[in-house]
């Protein structure tokens, strides 16, 4: 189980509401793989690229898998979190500074950079913790 959001580039202007989109509307490449990964690395330093389509990131807390596929340039990536500590600071560190756009999978909105929610991955924890902890008693009945 993880908390998911997608990464894509409006160049730092997202649209307010997805269904307000035209249908024949998209958001441009985030550029070649060689080079995303490189601006990620560069604002979040240690994530293992060994599979070049499916990097890993993990500090104490937090992880977080990058599915970057295998299309060249690359359109967007999902990224997977688990654990605990601040995943929106790790996101907005190479988010901010490629002007890329964050949609929270949970809530149906993209992150404000400006003024980033926290609802979507706390409520993933919570969540989680929950389904955990009902788990737990059920498992010691």
């Amino acid at each position: 189980m993880s908390w998911d959001v997608l990464v894509f580039n409006y160049d730092g202007s997202p649209p307010k509401d997805f269904n307000e989109l035209p249908a024949d509307s998209s958001p441009d490449p985030l550029g070649p793989a060689i080079n995303v990964r490189d601006a990620i690395n560069k604002y979040l330093p240690g994530v293992d690229w060994s599979d070049p389509s499916w990097g890993t990131y993990e500090d104490n807390e937090l992880s977080i898998e990058f599915n970057a596929g295998k299309d060249d340039p690359i359109r967007e990536i999902m990224l997977h979190f688990r654990g605990g500590g601040d995943a929106i600071e790790a996101i907005l560190r190479f988010a901010n500074p490629n002007k890329w756009s964050i949609f929270d999978c949970s809530t149906g909105e993209f992150i404000d950079p400006e003024n980033p929610s926290q609802d979507g991955w706390e409520g993933f924890q919570k969540y989680r913790d929950n389904l955990i902890e009902h788990h737990d008693q059920d498992r010691d009945r």
